[in-house]
């Protein structure tokens, strides 16, 4: 190898791991955003014989999922339009406390995830 492939090496090997070190430690740009997972739905399964629980945990259940897989509020919306459709279900976080409510259409409170 002569002396200008090695300097082109050194140089491209140069830029590529100070990219790796201002990508990774946020030096340029966002940093990473921690996000936390929500948990899933707990229940009883004997709960799950009403018909209206378990229409409600298979919702909140898809909408936590969606949460977890970074979902933009469109998709969320989206999924809740199927919901009322569906299931005759309405899931939301409650802004008062954070809590992922499921309510029937009149907005009765049919399960929370706590």
């Amino acid at each position: 190898m002569n002396d200008n492939i090695k300097k082109a090496i050194v140089v491209i090997g140069g830029g590529v791991l100070l990219f790796w070190l201002v990508k990774d430690f946020g030096i340029m740009g966002k940093e990473k955003k921690k996000t936390k997972k929500e948990d899933e739905p707990n229940i009883d399964p004997k709960e799950l014989k009403n018909k209206r629980k378990a229409n409600a945990f298979v919702a909140v259940k898809a909408y936590i999922d969606a949460i977890n897989n970074r979902e933009n509020e469109k998709a969320l919306d989206e999924l809740n339009r199927e919901f009322a459709k569906e299931l005759k279900v309405r899931v939301y976080r409650r802004s008062k406390d954070g809590v992922i409510v499921a309510t029937d259409l009149q907005g009765n409170v049919i399960l929370e995830n706590k």
